[in-house]
């Protein structure tokens, strides 16, 4: 009986057991399934991070080298201004010169040529119409010289003001393209770190800097404009130039006629015409 009992004891442990080993056994796959799609998720997340690193890296990269490549441009752009305005200025002063020349040549001859008039004039009628000429030619020299140098100065000073308007709107330009790449630049590394989609950070960047780029390569056609209109300038300053000379000349050969009136022989006449 005691050896029945203890059997009969065993029995029914090994029955309690056995329910609760099965039911460990069950319960251990699905843990181990849940282990293996968590850490399928950790690698997962993991090349997703690293491939968003390297995205931002490369994009952050490129933003510098295109910021260091408008800073270069900047510099040489400044040097080809300073440039270029010496030697426009070079090339103004130079004219300038010369024109003065040309005039204070005239002041410095004109008396030598009215002293010949003046000693071909032998009657009171021929000294008269001589003085009429003289004074005739010298309103029309300084009203000539005075139409050439007020057109001259106003041309100079409207490119001048063209210039530097242009100027500015290129340097606004300028800025407002880096500025575009310092924004750009800055979203990105912000969106970095937020841990967004490496796409969706790329395709950001690239529609991005295209209308920024877009917008400042827009101004080639606002060049050839400007260009347009300082070419159209110089002609209606040419025009206003050719008609003061045109003027100039027609009050001198009126005046030439006149004096030659007063004159009855040609041997006169000629001579008077020549000087």
């Amino acid at each position: 009986k005691q050896i029945s009992k203890i059997y009969f004891t065993a029995i029914i442990a090994l029955a309690i057991a056995i329910p609760s080993v099965s039911l460990a056994a069950v319960n251990a796959g699905p843990m181990q399934d849940g282990a293996k799609k968590g850490a399928a998720q950790d690698i997962k997340g993991n090349l997703q991070t690293q491939k968003t690193e390297q995205t931002c890296t490369a994009l952050v990269y490129r933003a510098e080298q295109i910021q260091n490549r408008l800073t270069k441009r900047i510099s040489q752009l400044t040097q080809k201004r300073t440039s270029i305005e010496s030697n426009i200025q070079a090339r103004v002063e130079k004219r300038t010169t010369q024109r003065t020349e040309r005039q204070a040549s005239w002041e410095k001859n004109k008396q030598e040529v009215w002293d010949k008039l003046e000693t071909k004039a032998q009657t009171d009628e021929q000294k008269a119409a001589v003085a009429k000429f003289i004074e005739t030619v010298q309103t029309a020299v300084k009203t000539k010289n005075s139409a050439i140098n007020s057109i001259i100065t106003d041309l100079q000073a409207t490119i001048r003001t063209r210039n530097n308007e242009r100027k500015g709107q290129i340097d606004s330009q300028i800025a407002e393209y880096k500025n575009s790449i310092a924004s750009i630049t800055s979203q990105v590394s912000s969106d970095c770190q937020a841990g967004k989609n490496a796409s969706e950070i790329r395709e950001y960047y690239r529609t991005q800097m295209q209308q920024a780029r877009d917008k400042f390569q827009n101004r080639e056609r606002n060049t050839e404009e400007f260009k347009a209109g300082l070419e159209s300038l110089r002609e209606t300053k040419k025009v206003e130039m050719q008609e003061a000379l045109e003027t100039f000349k027609q009050t001198i050969e009126n005046a030439k006629a006149e004096l030659l009136k007063s004159f009855s022989t040609s041997t006169d006449s000629t001579e008077t015409s020549e000087e």
